[in-house]
């Protein structure tokens, strides 16, 4: 049942999803014309394009966590498929946490950083993500796969 359960919730989700939002749609487009005609016309049109950009603000927060989520189901999937392949381009240590599915790439190269175990390679390799994505990419990453594990016992 612990395997169905991620089906049954973006089932539900996606159910949800085709009620509540045109519901919303909806209930904003009457919010914001009401909110217009209660005021001097020029006000109440600035009120109108205030609400609009407010809501598609929010949208775009929405559509930002979807791609930041895409992306680190995309890291997850690299792992699952070719964490074996990286796992021999950076280290010689063969118990890692390459290959596994819950864990991204950044944080498994976290840990040999931690521990001092990448090659050329893998140091290489952690700079690039430094650089490309934030400071300390992979420690951090590791740091908080920790910090996870620890919130989850």
């Amino acid at each position: 049942m612990k395997e169905l359960r991620p089906i049954m919730l973006l089932t539900g989700a996606v159910i949800i999803t085709l009620f509540l939002v045109p519901l919303g749609i909806l209930h904003n487009v009457v919010k914001a014309f009401i909110g217009c005609f209660r005021l001097k016309f020029w006000l109440g049109l600035w009120k109108f394009v205030k609400y609009w950009l407010m809501v598609f603000y929010q949208l775009w927060n929405v559509v930002k966590y979807l791609m930041i989520k895409c992306a680190i189901a995309l890291d997850l999937l690299w792992n699952a498929t070719s964490g074996e392949l990286v796992e021999d381009c950076v280290t010689s240590v063969e118990i890692t946490l390459y290959g596994r599915g819950d864990i991204t790439i950044s944080a498994a190269t976290g840990e040999l950083q931690d521990d001092n175990k990448l090659n050329n390679v893998g140091k290489g390799f952690s700079d690039f993500l430094s650089i490309a994505l934030e400071e300390n990419h992979c420690a951090n990453a590791y740091k908080k796969l920790l910090a996870d594990m620890d919130n989850k016992y």
